[in-house]
């Protein structure tokens, strides 16, 4: 649908940039770790679990304990947009707002929603899928449609054995999250909280606080499923970030392009779509915006999931 009011922007009394009415809930935005990937995959060389040394008698011969290695990869998907723009827009309400240029940082915002969103999505493609798709069989915690209850979100926090079994991030969407909250209420529990870093427009980075489980930030990713049904509900337990080294902290990480590690999205401009058979072309400019980028794990002990769940002391309106 072609960008409609340009005229709307054009005062210099205006803003600046087209202020978005009803933005969706991503408090990892902004923390969320990257890393810069050479060519189209990012591969990992895995082995599944360590078998413990043995001890042994003087001269006695030594078991072999040799390692099975296994190769994963993870690629890119290229999330894409476009706005049309009228040419007479464009070229009469350019100054002081162009219409081109308000529309493409709106732009940028659906690609990272796009993103953010694709976290929860299953493909059955474990290279270009979304987190249900990376997580192990066994570090799944099913309930069945059976309530939210503490001793399930321990079950599911414990799946996770990197980072010395403790996870660094905890995610799911609001109502997931309200559902915890309940739950603590309901046993005549505060929710507890911690600190966190929260963008202040004025003030730049300041502390805030963040509802925690066991000490860990639980973070609202208002693009997830909503999760109507309680097989569409799922919380995330994840070590973010990948510290490179040979140790369990291979953690959850976005991938994108080593040239595009921090200039993220391509802008492509054409004027007008040209029908050649009727030998004319549209009083448009055309303007596309792109941004490829993928999701990786790195050992499969960082991540867990907690799926299937009723909600506690849901709000009945």
């Amino acid at each position: 649908m072609p960008y409609a009011g340009a005229q709307n922007a054009v005062s210099i009394e205006a803003t600046r940039w087209l202020v978005e009415n009803a933005p969706d809930v991503v408090q990892l935005h902004g923390h969320w770790p990257w890393l810069g990937v050479n060519g189209g995959f990012l591969t990992y060389a895995r082995v599944p679990k360590l078998t413990p040394a043995s001890p042994m008698s003087a001269c006695a011969p030594v078991k072999d304990d040799s390692d099975s290695a296994s190769q994963v990869k993870f690629g890119f998907v290229e999330y894409a947009t476009r706005v049309i723009i009228c040419a007479a827009d464009e070229d009469t309400l350019r100054l002081p707002n162009s219409p081109e240029a308000s529309e493409a940082v709106l732009a940028q915002i659906k690609l990272d929603y796009g993103y953010y969103a694709s976290l929860d999505i299953a493909t059955g493609i474990s290279e270009l899928g979304g987190l249900p798709d990376l997580v192990a069989a066994g570090n799944i915690v099913d309930l069945g449609g059976a309530a939210l209850s503490f001793p399930c979100l321990e079950e599911a926090f414990d799946k996770v054995t990197a980072n010395s079994g403790r996870p660094t991030v905890i995610m799911s969407n609001a109502a997931s999250m309200r559902s915890y909250r309940n739950l603590c209420w309901a046993a005549g529990i505060t929710p507890p909280f911690m600190a966190w870093n929260w963008y202040d427009p004025f003030k730049g980075w300041q502390a805030g606080d963040v509802t925690s489980f066991k000490g860990v930030p639980w973070l609202i990713n208002g693009l997830m499923n909503p999760g109507v049904l309680p097989a569409d509900r799922r919380i995330y337990f994840m070590v973010l970030g990948d510290d490179g080294g040979q140790g369990p902290t291979r953690g959850v990480t976005g991938i994108r392009p080593a040239d595009m590690l921090n200039r993220p999205y391509v802008k492509r401009t054409t004027n007008g779509v040209p029908d050649f058979v009727a030998q004319k072309v549209d009083m448009a400019r055309d303007v596309w915006l792109t941004m490829p980028a993928g999701l990786a794990l790195g050992s499969q002990g960082a991540l867990s999931m907690l799926t299937n769940f009723a909600h506690v002391g849901a709000c009945i309106a």
